[in-house]
């Protein structure tokens, strides 16, 4: 009998971008004999719900952590849980279940979501996978893994890449935690199509508009190893497909759904520079000018890419560059391992320009060495660029100040070089870190960064993304409130909702 299964996405994604991993996991499975379908409960939910006044504090609560509210759970998120218990209950028999975790903003909504699947499923084999396992969970300062597993009545969760073994671990039931080895590349090569049976795409905002952006994976892992960054963990080396097999599968997709616009997943789609040039090179002889894609992309100086690299990749499709510029410090870049220079920004952006190409620039405050002196340079660097910012050809992101989200980078592999074992143990370290080396740098001096560099954005001109922005300001308005307690109370913790009472949730 081929088992039937289920792959829920757990909310919260954004609604106008289409969940990726889901459908590779359904397709991988498809294809290794099991009945798969993905069941997109993330869209469904905001499809249902996102017009209601409460939408906003709830959403903020699960991604968050929001404060306020916290101290049980509100009618309208018993509402929510009420309604999902019922789009459970009408679903048919599945043998095995799977809850995609795509990152933090979704480990909340897990616990109720598994809870009520095993009141309607008893005998299902349920497991938890995706990148939000690598997060730490606040009370008990646990990877979210042990305290799914310790806590939530499922029987396995799979940490690292479904492309390796995950068959494997469905096929024998695995109970417990199963870490996955890397994937290498001839296994992402050989990877079945993805498979989006399940998905509503008309319920995603610009779908019928074509405006949509549809996503794809390439490659894992990254050619730089970061300070703050824990994607080596996970990807050791960096492995990609075939240029020409990506090219050929983006002209497909084309063809199949009629969508124009691609998103690489990939945490670098010019990684590999031979690779990148050879997909462009398909894509610019096969369906130029056509596509629309964009992705994340390293600063790169003239020698590793002279200007006709940017000429091609204009012409098959690049629109938007994410660049992890992280600073206007060449100091503070390079003790982030970031091995760029300001004249690889300067050539870099100067031909993304020139090719229409907008970049995204991911910056962030407060680094563990950022001095006075190194913050300023940093506002130089957008002055520099004034005119490219106003115009929108360089849009900022600006995220809050340093935050040590997990354990897989600074507190593993950093804590003793930049003086952070004291807080180890801290459940509010994330935010609010201090460096027994670098006692300067606390955290009102990085929130006070912070506001500085979003008010020289606001002199610039109108800030790009807007919502996002002024979400931003309200979570560091929020943080600021919370650290006057944390100051004298330092055991002090938000109780996140869901965890008050999970009898509420079984009802």
């Amino acid at each position: 009998m081929i088992p039937k299964t289920l792959i829920v996405n757990i909310p919260y994604y954004v609604p106008d971008a289409i969940p990726y991993g889901p459908a590779v996991v359904s397709g991988l499975l498809n294809d290794n004999g099991y009945d798969c379908q993905t069941w997109d409960l993330n869209i469904d939910l905001y499809d249902k719900f996102h017009k209601r006044e409460e939408w906003e504090l709830f959403h903020k609560n699960i991604c968050v952590g929001w404060p306020g509210q916290h101290e049980k759970i509100s009618d309208f998120t018993l509402e929510i849980i009420e309604w999902v218990r019922d789009q459970i209950n009408d679903l048919a028999h599945v043998d095995y279940i799977g809850l995609s975790v795509f990152s933090s903003q979704s480990t909340e909504f897990t616990v109720p979501v598994a809870t009520l699947l095993r009141n309607k499923f008893p005998d299902a084999y349920i497991f938890i996978g995706g990148r939000g396992l690598d997060n730490l969970e606040k009370q008990t300062n646990e990877p979210y893994s042990e305290f799914f597993i310790n806590r939530l009545s499922i029987d396995c969760v799979y940490e690292g890449d479904a492309e390796n073994q995950l068959v494997e671990c469905l096929d024998s039931k695995t109970k417990g935690i199963w870490t996955a080895d890397p994937v290498d590349a001839q296994t992402l090569d050989s990877m079945p199509k993805a498979n989006w049976d399940g998905y509503n795409f008309k319920k995603y905002i610009g779908y019928d508009s074509k405006k949509i952006f549809m996503p794809i994976t390439t490659s894992k892992g990254c050619v730089r190893q970061c300070t703050f960054c824990d994607v080596a963990n996970s990807w050791p080396k960096f492995v990609f497909r075939k240029g020409r097999d990506v090219a050929n599968e983006l002209i497909n997709m084309y063809h199949q759904h009629g969508l124009h616009r691609i998103e690489f997943t990939d945490n670098l789609i010019n990684g590999s520079v031979s690779n990148f040039r050879e997909m462009n090179t398909v894509l610019a002889e096969k369906l130029p000018n056509t596509l629309e894609y964009k992705g994340y992309a390293i600063c790169r100086g003239k020698q590793h890419s002279p200007r006709s690299d940017f000429e091609l990749a204009a012409i098959a499709g690049a629109k938007e560059f994410k660049i992890g510029m992280e600073s206007g410090s060449e100091r503070v870049r390079d003790d982030m391992k970031k091995k760029f220079s300001n004249d690889d920004i300067d050539w870099f952006s100067e031909n993304c320009e020139d090719n229409g190409i907008i970049q995204y620039w991911l910056m962030f405050v407060g680094y563990p060495t950022e001095t006075e002196k190194d913050f300023q340079e940093t506002l130089n660097l957008l002055e520099r660029y004034r005119s490219s910012i106003k115009s929108g050809m360089i849009n900022v992101w600006l995220s809050l100040p340093m935050m040590m989200t997990t354990g897989g980078a600074f507190l593993q592999k950093h804590a003793s070089d930049y003086g952070l074992e004291h807080v180890m143990n801290d459940p509010w370290k994330e935010h609010f870190w201090t460096s027994t080396m670098y006692k300067n740098n606390t955290f009102p001096v990085r929130a006070d960064r912070w506001r500085r560099f979003m008010d020289k954005m606001t002199d610039i001109g109108p800030l790009n993304h807007l919502e996002r922005q002024k979400e931003k300001i309200e979570e560091l308005d929020g943080l600021d409130k919370i650290y006057e307690d944390y100051k004298t109370k330092t055991d002090k913790i938000v109780i996140p909702i869901y965890r008050t009472d999970f009898n509420e949730i079984n009802g």
